[in-house]
């Protein structure tokens, strides 16, 4: 071959590659499709697209109670979206069984110290990452200012301690009769649950690694027996009923004022401004045994980003991974009010309520679901249901979870094998 032709050929190939490189698509999937989310979503994209004309992102809105499933068919089939937001608590159970790409081999593990570390560790298992982590959410108690004035309690002085919890409930209380019209403060009412107590209490159902149950340990049998002693005053029927009263909306046992102390999700703000406008309340950050703020006092969620296992580009679906959880979460952040896992994306957001959210997240801790017992909290109900409804002794109910859930870990770890 001559030197021109030599020279032909190479441009030509040279060609090729960049028309090749200009074909390249990604699908990225994520569970927001509403008129609120899906223009910032777009946003995003564009964004992307406008920067790398030769990797183009294609959005696919997947509904949230389907977004896992289909994610995994997809991987088995070979079809999955190249790029998905997911549920971080379930991100190593994903990189355990091979469902998502090891990100570590593409530099991810350069990005750690560029978020929270509780967030980051949700994407790790045995040392590589498997996603990076986009958003999460922070649990607060809400309390009504107007009901605090009304029986004489300080505004200003929300309660601190469990001891406070029980002393201002019972000035809130109310009853109408035999009937309880107004309940100052239920633990399970609103979206803590009794594994947020335990954690709020410093520990929880798992060993450091998640792995191997514990649930039977003291501070969980003296966190449920807590919880029993509020079951005990108001009496479980009566808890029954008053639950069935929420409504929804500004009907919710908040927002009525059935019930003027509540721990609720961080964005429970939003639905606050939109149906109880005029509502006089304040958020601080949930109420400790001793009346400390420690790394457990709440608990988060929140979702991950993962390239899930048989992309044909997982280089450029990582590349469009890594802009979504920085740059994107700089934009997620300023338009929708969730709290990002990229700490330089909080100073996006310059709302007071936001910024008082974010300070509360060095007091959150975000617990990934056990790789081998990931439906565990159907047995955690039931020594709760047992407990309340059956009379049950605490530490009994907790031993037989203790039974359960060793058998839930190793049925599945030896489906590993």
């Amino acid at each position: 071959m001559s030197k021109k032709a030599a020279l032909l050929t190479a441009a030509l190939l040279g060609l090729a590659s960049q028309a090749h490189a200009q074909k390249v698509e990604l699908t990225f999937s994520s569970h927001w499709l509403s008129e609120q989310r899906r223009p910032t979503i777009n946003k995003i994209v564009e964004l992307w697209n406008q920067k790398n004309p030769n990797v183009q992102v294609r959005y696919n809105g997947i509904p949230f109670d389907q977004i896992i499933t289909k994610t995994l068919a997809g991987v088995a089939a070979g079809n999955a979206s190249d790029v998905v937001v997911i549920d971080l608590r379930t991100s190593r159970q994903r990189g355990a069984r091979n469902q998502s790409v090891n990100l570590s081999q593409y530099g991810a593990d350069s990005l750690a110290s560029k978020f929270y570390p509780d967030l980051w560790n949700t994407g790790r298992y045995e040392g590589k990452q498997y996603a990076l982590p986009f958003v999460t959410d922070t649990r607060v108690l809400y309390y009504n200012k107007d009901a605090f004035k009304e029986v004489g309690l300080d505004p200003n002085k929300p309660p601190k301690s469990w001891d406070d919890l029980s002393a201002y409930a019972a000035k809130l209380d109310k009853k109408d009769g035999n009937r309880w019209s107004r309940i100052g403060f239920y633990p399970t009412f609103g979206d803590f649950g009794y594994e947020g107590w335990v954690y709020n209490a410093g520990a929880t159902f798992w060993d450091k690694s998640f792995e191997n149950p514990n649930f039977d340990n003291a501070t969980a049998i003296s966190t449920l027996n807590w919880i029993k002693k509020w079951n005990d005053k108001y009496g479980s029927n009566n808890i029954a009923a008053f639950k069935a009263s929420f409504g929804g909306g500004a009907q919710d046992e908040f927002m009525s004022g059935k019930v003027p102390m509540v721990v609720r999700n961080g964005n429970y703000l939003t639905t606050l401004a939109k149906n109880a406008p005029n509502l006089k309340y304040g958020f601080v950050t949930v109420p400790t045994p001793d009346g400390k703020p420690s790394a457990t006092s709440s608990w988060g969620g929140g979702f991950n980003i993962e390239v899930p296992r048989g992309t044909k580009n997982p280089k450029e679906a990582y590349a469009f991974a890594r802009f979504l959880a920085t740059e994107g979460a700089r934009i997620w952040a300023a338009e929708q009010n969730d709290l990002p896992a990229y700490k330089a994306a909080v100073t996006a957001n310059k709302n007071p309520q936001f910024l008082k959210l974010v300070s509360f997240l060095p007091n959150t801790f975000i617990a990934p679901t056990s790789i081998y017992a990931p439906s565990y909290g159907s047995a955690v109900d039931k020594a709760v249901d047992d407990v309340m409804l059956r009379n049950v002794a605490p530490k009994a109910a907790l031993d037989e979870t203790q039974k359960d859930v060793n058998k839930m870990v190793d049925d599945i770890k030896r489906s590993f094998k």
